[in-house]
């Protein structure tokens, strides 16, 4: 399976999401369609032919012994009323249908996205941090790991679709906290919150609202909010 990696590459802080796209689509596992797709035939009626609409989702219940063809049921179905499809016979739950890996001499696989809803997690830089009590930026680099939830809310009539993820932070941070004798580096427990959306376009949006604490009520930052933010693009 090829794992393509999501990076920040603008902004200030760096979360690592993958988009999955399988060498072959994998028995039991859910998928969007990344194209409409006509003339699909249901198992048992070869008589009819069926549409499912880009975006669509679709578990894979088998696979044909040489691979060609796909035996899927659609778990999220979408209808259009362009008229262009005015005459089409949509998909419907519960059915099994004949999806062909070759379409138009598109690859199934190259165009559909296994759908990463649910629970998430992985690691969290903060390089760069706007602190709020002051209006600085600072380089007080956080290193962390996030967990969330992922809800796939923006897939649509108008073929379009994204992620969202709300997500919680914990992790180390490097402070500098001046002193009598200067500006000394200390460890910094961290705790943050926020939200990551993802697959816009191949764009990434995300904003995180922290915290830091050494445990000295002197510091200036001491539980005091700060801002960081990441635009980042499909890699």
């Amino acid at each position: 399976m090829l794992m393509k990696f999501s990076f920040a590459v603008v902004g200030f802080f760096a979360i690592f999401t993958s988009v999955v796209y399988a060498k072959d689509l994998e028995v039991e596992s859910i998928y969007r369609l990344g194209m409409t797709v006509e003339n699909l035939k249901e198992i048992g009626n070869s008589a009819k032919n069926y549409t499912a609409l880009k975006n669509s989702k679709f578990q894979v219940i088998d696979i044909q012994q040489d691979g060609s063809q796909y035996i899927v049921q659609f778990t999220k179905i979408y209808k259009s009323k362009n008229e262009l499809y005015a005459s089409a016979n949509w998909v419907i739950y519960e059915k099994a249908y004949i999806l062909p890996k070759q379409i138009k001499n598109v690859d199934i696989t190259n165009v559909s996205k296994i759908s990463l809803t649910g629970l998430s997690a992985g690691p969290l830089i903060v390089p760069f941090k706007f602190r709020l009590n002051d209006e600085s930026l600072s380089g007080d680099a956080e290193v962390g790991v996030y967990a969330g939830v992922t809800f796939e809310p923006g897939c649509t009539k108008s073929n379009w679709c994204f992620r969202i993820t709300p997500l919680v932070s914990a992790g180390i941070s490097q402070v500098s906290v001046t002193d009598g004798t200067g500006v000394k580096n200390k460890s910094a427990a961290t705790i943050a919150a926020g939200f990551l959306i993802t697959n816009w376009a191949n764009l990434n949006i995300g904003l995180i609202y922290g915290q830091d604490r050494i445990g000295d009520s002197n510091w200036e930052h001491e539980g005091k909010g700060w801002l960081s933010f990441m635009i980042g693009w499909q890699l």
